[in-house]
Order: structure tokens, then sequence, then C-alpha cells
């Protein structure tokens, strides 16, 4: 018979525990159901807002939180949609986005920490009009449930941020559109 030492088992179970209660969970985000906004103010005087398609999204969350602990999502600028075609025309052109030479746009988280259960403050790369520049997102989480399949599970996430166009080379037309750009990322995503 094999005696195992009692406290060689002892730390061999809480290790088990440890790597149990360290694992996380991968959630894709419904396009149908998530969105990313934009909001410029157009001739100083008012709100402008657009919508960009969220062709994919990935979202890591750790089992015992619901705070992520990485993020990724891709965007479709030239599906942008304003209610306006002359303006989402101008949009996809070169004055901004320039969607036929840079066709796609991408964020991914470099941190992301906690303020509370249900806020975190979210650290990373953005990509749009073939340049990337750091973002911070002030973001919260909204909750979890059944989805409408069998066993399906779905979270909600929602995250702003306001940043300076300019920084991606889009100079065209400050008081037609203003440099600063208001964005909010809206996520509802499938527990895969």
């Amino acid at each position: 018979m094999i005696r195992i030492p009692t406290l060689a088992l002892t730390l061999a179970i809480a290790a088990s525990a440890g790597a149990a209660a360290a694992g996380s969970t991968t959630w894709s985000a419904d396009p149908v159901h998530s969105s990313a906004t934009f909001t410029a103010t157009h001739l100083a005087i008012s709100h402008v807002s657009g919508i960009i398609p969220i062709k994919s999204a990935q979202i890591v969350v750790p089992d015992d939180s619901n705070i992520p602990s990485s993020a990724r999502a891709e965007l479709n600028p030239a599906g942008l949609d304003t209610r306006n075609d002359f303006r989402d025309s101008d949009l996809r052109s070169p004055h901004f986005f320039e969607t036929d030479t840079y066709p796609g746009m991408s964020f991914t988280s470099t941190k992301i920490t906690a303020t509370d259960a249900t806020h975190f403050s979210m650290e990373g790369n953005l990509t749009m009009h073939g340049q990337t520049h750091p973002v911070n997102l002030a973001g919260e989480y909204l909750g979890r449930g059944p989805g409408m399949g069998k066993g399906e599970v779905r979270i909600g996430y929602t995250a702003k941020a306001t940043i300076d166009r300019t920084q991606w080379g889009m100079t065209y037309g400050s008081i037609v559109a203003s440099n600063s750009i208001d964005l909010e990322l809206d996520i509802e995503a499938i527990r895969q």
C-alpha cells in the first residue's frame, strides 16, 4: 500500500482547487445584439450619432468574477450608418475612415482593472484608418442570463471612451465634425 503524506495530499488538493478557481470562460458577441456607436458634434451646435457594425468580439471572463480579463473586437467601418446616405458616403471617403484603403477597425485590451464588482477600466489599442493608438474605456458589467437556445447563456457589457480622431490621421473638417468623438460599445455575448 502506498502512503501519501497528509501535507502533500493537502497541498495537491489546494493546488487543484486553485487551478479550478483560476478558470475562465470565453464569450463571443452576438452581432445582432451588439453595436459600436460614435457621436460627434456637428457645426459646434448639435450632436450626430452613427453605428459601426461589430463583426466579432471575444471576451474572456474569470469564472469567479464578472469583470473581463481580456477583450477583443473587430468592426466594419464600411458598414457605418448615420441614417443619411450622403453623410455615410463622406464618412467612408478619404475625408474620414477611407474604408476602401482601411476596411477594418479593431480594439484589443491590454489591461483591465476592476473598480468595483460591476465597473472596470479597460486599457487597450484601437486600430482604425491604418493607425493604432492606446485608448482607455470605462466599462460596466450589465448582467447575465439564459438566452433563446437550450442551455444558452448570455452576458452583457457596455464600455465608453472619448477619443481625438486626429490622432488616427482624420483631420478633415473639424468645424463640420468635432475632433472629439464619443464612443460606446454595447456587447451581448454568448458563452462558448
